[in-house]
């Protein structure tokens, strides 16, 4: 058991064997699966679990976090749903460019559904594994992402 930064608090008993735990924070407004080929739009923030926030698409809470960064664009991202071999999640990719997304971070979408908010929590090798991503992830990090499913932003 244990509370995230945001005050949310999880147990992890079931994520023993797997690494992985998700746990909804709001009810989806459709329960079925994403089809293949579809187009959603998220909202996220990435932390470790000491609450220390490194990536985000909120603008307000980069600010909080003292990673705001002005040549950034805060908005919801494009993540794109395609076919794979075994019609798993690796075939989920984000932005229009398809790219590729940690593990974890794709298992937490695979879980979710239509408008839904949820929270992934996974350990390293569903990560940045042993290599840490840059300044901000160290190696063998457990991760926290907070996902909300929006609708697309109007441009």
């Amino acid at each position: 058991l244990f509370t995230t930064a945001s005050g949310n608090v999880m147990t992890a008993a079931d994520s023993v064997d797997t690494g992985f735990y998700y746990k909804q924070l709001s009810a989806p407004s459709d329960t079925t699966s994403f089809p293949i080929d579809t187009t959603i739009f998220i909202n996220y923030t990435g932390m470790t679990l000491d609450g220390r926030v490194f990536d985000t698409t909120i603008e307000d809470v980069a600010k909080d976090y003292g990673i705001y960064s002005s040549g950034r664009t805060y908005e919801p991202v494009q993540i794109n749903w395609s076919e794979t071999e075994d019609d798993g999640y690796g075939g989920i990719t984000m932005g229009t460019d398809d790219n590729e997304i940690i593990d974890g971070f794709a298992l937490t979408l695979w879980q979710m559904r239509a408008m839904e908010k949820g929270i992934g929590v996974f350990y390293s090798p569903l990560g940045y594994s042993y290599s840490g991503s840059g300044n901000s992830i160290p190696g063998y990090s457990p991760l926290i992402f907070i996902i909300d499913i929006v609708e697309k932003p109007e441009n």
